[in-house]
């Protein structure tokens, strides 16, 4: 029996998600990819291109997969695209300073 994860109602995806099961974190990584892409053009880094910054935010995305606690009552969408700007200027800031 296989689950539909793309109609699992998001608090259990990330329930699975944060204990390890690959399919639950590739299904919220799918969720949320066009927010990150959105993101990610937003911003220009020196020394990289469009698809560094997509990278960064994916990264970003995984962290706040990682890192979420519902029991701090903020959702998760909100959550996930405040990691995502975090991770993506601090990339940016990383190469501003290896320029200089």
């Amino acid at each position: 029996m296989t689950e539909n994860f793309e109609t699992m109602p998001e608090e259990k995806l990330i329930c699975r998600a944060q204990s390890q099961d690959h399919a639950a974190i590739d299904a919220l990584m799918r969720r949320y990819k066009g927010i990150v892409r959105k993101r990610a053009r937003s911003l220009f880094m020196i020394g990289g291109d469009q698809d560094d910054l997509m990278q960064e935010g994916m990264i970003g995305l995984f962290k706040a997969i990682q890192d979420y606690d519902s029991s701090k009552e903020a959702v998760f969408s909100t959550f996930a695209e405040l990691c995502i700007s975090r991770q993506l200027y601090s990339a940016v800031k990383s190469s501003n300073r290896k320029k200089n």
